[in-house]
């Protein structure tokens, strides 16, 4: 909590944002899901114009590969119809505040956190659903996994490398 305190006042202004994202598309997935467009690109606007006033062109490009790590194996899972194109720009949300944060290994902790939640959410619903004697569920809102993966990881985590 002390260098959230110490940060300058761009960079809080970049882990509100990312968080409060989370926070609506935690709901929303739950609810609908869908992670909203209306969320996630304002929050991207927003992330990138405080990076790029903290750091410009240098701090910009490590918060893009940040998000390039993070969001690529999940652009990927998408092109194969496992994930929807929300779960992508969430984690590419992720990805630029942690890179431009830590540096772009901690995007690789942040994956990991995600994987792992992500993870441990398939099992809960899957062990939920054969108690209650209902059918496998089809879906598994990943922006909870989102959003618990990447707040473990600015909460516990260190950069990979």
């Amino acid at each position: 909590m002390e260098e959230f305190a110490a940060a300058p006042w761009q960079a809080k202004i970049a882990l509100v944002t990312l968080f409060v994202a989370l926070a609506v598309s935690v709901i929303t997935d739950l609810r609908r899901r869908l992670i909203l467009n209306a969320v996630t690109l304002p929050a991207l606007a927003i992330v990138a114009v405080c990076v790029a006033w903290l750091g410009g062109f240098a701090l910009l490009g490590e918060s893009a590969l940040g998000a390039l790590v993070c969001a690529g194996p999940l652009a990927l899972a998408m092109l194969r119809g496992w994930m929807g194109a929300g779960d992508v720009k969430l984690m590419a949300l992720s990805g630029a505040v942690s890179g431009a944060a830590a540096g772009w290994p901690f995007s690789l902790t942040i994956l990991l956190y995600v994987t792992v939640a992500g993870g441990v959410q398939a099992v809960l619903w899957l062990a939920v659903a054969k108690a209650r004697g209902a059918e496998k569920p089809k879906y598994v809102p990943y922006g909870l996994a989102i959003a618990a993966g990447t707040a473990a990881a600015f909460v516990w985590g260190a950069a990979l490398l």
